[in-house]
């Protein structure tokens, strides 16, 4: 069995009650919901990475590939 860490998680009361829903839904619990949508945004970001490398490889480029900078000093998290 895998060894498993321990955090926790804010949600705005939407997310909340839409993960409320889901588990409720198909009685999996809110836990094993938020682990399977972290690996299914790990596995989006790989195959993300993979594409834009097989774009670059062909020597395409266009102003939108530009890597994101995030802006850390406007980001407010909701309270």
């Amino acid at each position: 069995m895998a060894k498993l860490k321990q955090a926790g998680i804010r949600f705005d009361m939407e997310t909340y009650k839409w993960l409320e829903g889901e588990a409720e839904k198909t009685g999996t619990p809110i836990s094993a919901l938020v682990r399977a949508g972290v690996v299914l945004l790990m596995a989006e970001k790989s195959l993300i990475t993979q594409m834009r490398s097989q774009i670059e490889a062909q020597g395409v480029t266009y102003p939108s590939m530009k890597r994101p900078e995030a802006d850390l000093d406007s980001w407010q998290p909701k309270i």
